[in-house]
């Protein structure tokens, strides 16, 4: 009967969730497409090539696999394993949401690094007469990635018949960035204000210039801030690490007693506390 008993409880978890999920019935698939809406944007941005159905059986996989090298390393019981599957899923899910933002930040990093000299090759080209669809042909020919892609996109919207500033309005959005946003808006406003489009690229050139001085500056003031986030978050895990491998008889009671797993609970929220006070910290809006 007492070995039943965590059997028990795991089946009334799952029912207590199958009757939540059954509860919100119609909104379960809206929301669940909205979700796949959502990913498919932060794969794209990503530049990946997988679709979100393949990215969530990843992220299921990686959870999975977590999950029993817990349990190898841990040897905890039956109910203490179920109840831990739930927190691996969490942790692989952010763990893939942190992996596919870090993957999209850095090609938008790379786009905004490329966009001062796009701006200025597409004035050079409007200067000699050429027209704005053309300029863009000329950056996606000349320019390397993330630019060609971006600019090839636009040109294949143009060739479907979707206006120039509406497919850049649809880069600014899948490139959430605040230059790519100022070039969408400058160019749309010059469409409609009339004007010498050349010289308004040219401005945005160097605004874009002087932007990317501030944060080099910005970048070399934290850079010290940063290295001591880092030996704060791995200097835990490598100290613990050690003692494992080095200190069984020490690491015994850690890792396979109550109290020990309720202190590395609260060592690792610690530890997500510290990060995410420092990421705050070291970020300024400009």
């Amino acid at each position: 009967m007492v070995g039943a008993l965590p059997i028990a409880i795991l089946a009334g978890a799952v029912g207590v969730v199958g009757l939540l999920i059954f509860s919100i019935g119609g909104n379960t698939s809206s929301w669940l497409k909205q979700m796949g809406q959502t990913y498919q944007a932060a794969i794209e941005r990503a530049d990946l090539t997988i679709k979100p159905e393949e990215f969530a059986l990843v992220v299921v996989g990686v959870a999975l696999v977590l999950w029993l090298v817990i349990m190898l390393l841990l040897r905890v019981t039956l109910l203490v394993g179920f109840l831990t599957l739930p927190i691996c899923l969490a942790i692989a899910l952010v763990g893939g949401n942190m992996f596919l933002k870090i993957r999209g930040d850095r090609r938008i990093s790379s786009f905004v690094n490329q966009l001062e000299m796009i701006l200025r090759m597409m004035a050079g080209a409007l200067r000699v007469g050429l027209g704005l669809r053309q300029s863009m042909i000329l950056v996606a020919e000349e320019m390397p990635d993330p630019a060609r892609r971006e600019f090839q996109r636009i040109i294949g919207r143009t060739n479907i018949g979707i206006a120039i500033n509406d497919a850049l309005d649809e880069m600014a959005k899948s490139l959430p960035a605040a230059e790519v946003i100022m070039m969408s808006r400058a160019i749309r406003v010059q469409s409609q204000t009339g004007g010498d489009l050349a010289t308004v690229l040219e401005t945005l050139a160097s605004t874009i210039k002087d932007r990317r001085r501030i944060y080099r500056k910005m970048s070399a003031l934290t850079a010290q801030g940063k290295a001591g986030a880092w030996i704060i978050g791995v200097l835990p895990i490598l100290v613990g690490s050690f003692v494992v491998f080095t200190q069984p008889d020490l690491a015994a009671p850690l890792l396979h007693t109550f109290p020990g797993w309720c202190a590395l609970g609260l060592v690792a929220i610690l530890e997500l506390l510290s990060a995410f006070t420092l990421s705050r910290i070291l970020t300024f809006d400009v």
